[in-house]
């Protein structure tokens, strides 16, 4: 229940509070079951009180037997109080029951049972007129159309009530989903910034000085010549990663890169996903990040490959290697797998087979 449904049941709670007891008290000397008018008061502060429990918060759901004993519970109460009071004093405060019992008819109606309310309304409107035609009498509607006012009233307005309610929550959630996809767009458009800051730089640090020895180099400097293909092959690795797995990337991970195939190890890295996600997925793509990390140092040869595959729901570590490459690899992962991940680890000889997956 949000804030502003919660101030319109507490006008209503503060109205039972003040009026609906007073009444009742006030023609105990009226009626002739003085007793049964105090229990069907108490009856009224209970049940009112039960469901309108929502106030201290959590859930407005209620189940389908109580809706209809809470609504059982009006019409009960004007066979308790009515029949005792003199024909006279139906039309005044002794009288109470038809005002006291409509904040159990809002409380339905804003809890979703508005048939139960519906019901509770239309009974108690027969017992008025089954009394109002037993004791006969001059213009028996117009004085069942008054005591029924009370009914009109509340029930209208509640169900009012309660479709602005549904109104605003839907305002609501659509503002907040728009919200949630502009936040995805400004996260989107920066990380599309920073990718390309990362390659101009690459290509600053990178790219620009291999184009310079290419344009300086000697036709006879053979040990020059023989250098650029391999620092080529090093600056196009560079740029292939931030353009094939953007996510898997961070500093940490970008350096261990470069060392690792500087120590001639070769490694790839590849986000096949169909659907780039947030959220949750952001957090496991981070906890990635960090075992991959840990990972590379002990790269020291062979083939490495971290994949994202088409699902995005597990990350997989293909290493083939020399046998103690693959058993430090693997001694790594165990080591820095953080809590929220589950490494399932396959390793035989120089062969390793790394599934990364969210903890359930």
């Amino acid at each position: 229940m949000r804030d502003v449904q919660r101030a319109c049941a507490v006008g209503a709670t503060l109205w039972l509070a003040s009026h609906a007891p007073l009444p009742a008290l006030l023609s105990l000397g009226t009626t002739r079951a003085p007793a049964l008018s105090l229990v069907a008061v108490g009856a009224v502060l209970a049940v009112s009180a039960a469901l309108l429990r929502p106030l201290r918060g959590g859930s407005t759901a209620l189940g389908t037997l109580p809706a209809w004993a809470a609504a059982a519970l009006v019409p009960l109460c004007g066979l308790a109080v009515m029949p005792a009071l003199p024909e006279e004093a139906w039309r005044t405060h002794a009288n109470w029951w038809p005002g006291a019992t409509q904040v159990v008819v809002a409380a339905l109606v804003v809890r979703r049972h508005r048939w139960a309310a519906l019901a509770a309304e239309l009974a108690s409107a027969a017992v008025v007129a089954a009394l109002v035609l037993r004791a006969g009498g001059a213009d028996p509607w117009v004085r069942i159309a008054a005591l029924n006012q009370p009914a009109l009233l509340w029930f209208s307005a509640s169900v009012g009530v309660r479709a602005l309610f549904d109104r605003t929550a839907r305002e609501v959630r659509r503002y907040e989903e728009e919200a949630a996809r502009a936040a995805a767009a400004t996260a989107a458009t920066a990380a599309r910034a920073a990718s390309a800051r990362q390659r101009r730089a690459d290509l600053d640090l990178a790219a620009v000085p291999l184009l310079r020895l290419v344009a300086a180099a000697e036709a006879s400097d053979e040990a020059g010549w023989a250098r650029l293909p391999r620092t080529a092959v090093g600056v196009e690795r560079r740029l292939r990663d931030d353009l094939r797995a953007r996510a898997l990337l961070d500093e940490e991970v970008r350096r261990g890169l470069r060392e690792a195939r500087a120590r001639g190890c070769t490694v790839d890295v590849v986000d096949d996903r169909a659907v780039r996600a947030g959220g949750a997925d952001e957090a496991f793509l981070a906890a990635v990040r960090r075992v991959f990390a840990a990972v590379l140092p002990a790269c020291a040869e062979g083939a490495v490959t971290l994949r994202l595959p088409p699902d995005g729901r597990a990350a997989t570590l293909a290493v083939e290697a020399a046998p103690a490459t693959a058993a430090a690899v693997a001694a790594a992962v165990a080591a820095g797998s953080p809590q929220e991940l589950a490494a399932e680890v396959d390793v035989a000889g120089g062969s390793l087979w790394v599934e990364l997956r969210p903890r359930p």
